[in-house]
């Protein structure tokens, strides 16, 4: 007589379990695999890549700082003119610059995503670059909030969206704890020049506007229409700003500084409280705009000292 095995139920319920608990898994990966590594651009396009970057061509100095500061600056295979920040970003190919882009050296690096800033680069070298069959994410960051999330888009497609948050979160974090250090204070009268001859200012959509208002100043041509226009000494002079701000680049003395020793009259020239911000870090939608911000506010603190004691 042949004695038979009991059958047993556990083996199968647990092959089962476990084939599910497989299938649940690989559903869940690819979704969230797609999730991660499919973003919209600034242009509307829907970027889509089947694997996260490991070759990426960036065609402004802040979107490859930015990529630095997300813990993804090894990606990087190419760069445009003045990229040298971090220091490592000197080091790396250039691929262009403002006026010009060397379409050939792009091809040649085999890039998997090319970073593009519509602010800065022509759309029609962005569409040449489409046309070969790149996959370009276009970017357009126009304030400080503009420049926390892009760093969070940029770590979802290139795979790293928890160094991404935390890069993110502190710049945001430093933002407020500046905003927060003068907030309730008498906002003063400022003028921001960014050239003298013919003198150009910034209006109140520009970020060094909001980066201005944050430190508890009033930009006196916010109300222009033009982004950046062309004002005349007599309308500066019938703002009389108690504080004059432009920027300086980093091996130079702001030269603009002096020619206004010829108008005493000004409230900001009489009192000395004519303050120059290193050009890269005021001029770049990047992590170091919470420098820029810091520097803007600490020179609106020395002129509130003297005029409020």
């Amino acid at each position: 007589m042949i004695a038979r095995t009991p059958f047993r139920w556990f083996p199968l319920r647990s092959l089962i379990a476990t084939g599910l608990l497989v299938l649940l898994f690989g559903f869940l990966s690819r979704y969230a695999f797609a999730t991660t590594l499919e973003q919209v651009d600034d242009r509307g396009s829907v970027i889509s890549l089947s694997a996260p970057p490991v070759r990426v061509v960036s065609l402004a100095p802040h979107l490859t700082e930015i990529l630095f500061d997300i813990g993804a600056g090894q990606r990087l295979v190419g760069v445009m003119a003045f990229s040298d920040f971090p220091e490592q970003a000197k080091a790396l190919p250039r691929v262009g610059n403002h006026s010009h882009i060397n379409f050939e050296q792009i091809l040649s690096l085999q890039p998997d995503l090319i970073l593009g800033w519509r602010g800065g680069n022509r759309e029609s070298d962005l569409k040449v670059l489409r046309d070969f069959g790149l996959k370009v994410f276009e970017t357009d960051p126009r304030t400080l909030e503009d420049v926390a999330a892009l760093m969070r888009r940029l770590g979802m497609i290139l795979g790293v969206p928890e160094a991404a948050e935390d890069s993110a979160r502190h710049f945001e974090e430093a933002v407020m704890r500046l905003r927060k250090a003068r907030s309730n204070r008498r906002p003063l009268r400022v003028f921001y020049q960014v050239w003298d001859q013919p003198i150009y200012t910034l209006n109140g959509d520009h970020v060094v506007n909001q980066m201005i208002e944050g430190c508890g100043g009033t930009n006196v041509f916010s109300a222009l229409d033009a982004l950046s226009p062309v004002v005349s000494m007599e309308a500066v002079l019938e703002t009389n700003p108690e504080v004059i701000l432009g920027p300086r680049e980093s091996d130079q003395s702001a030269s603009w500084m002096t020619r206004w020793e010829s108008w005493p009259q000004v409230k900001a020239v009489a009192n000395k409280q004519m303050h120059s911000i290193p050009a890269d870090l005021v001029a770049r939608m990047g992590p170091r705009l919470v420098d820029a911000m810091a520097a803007i506010c600490g020179s609106l603190s020395i002129a509130r000292s003297q005029y409020d004691g």
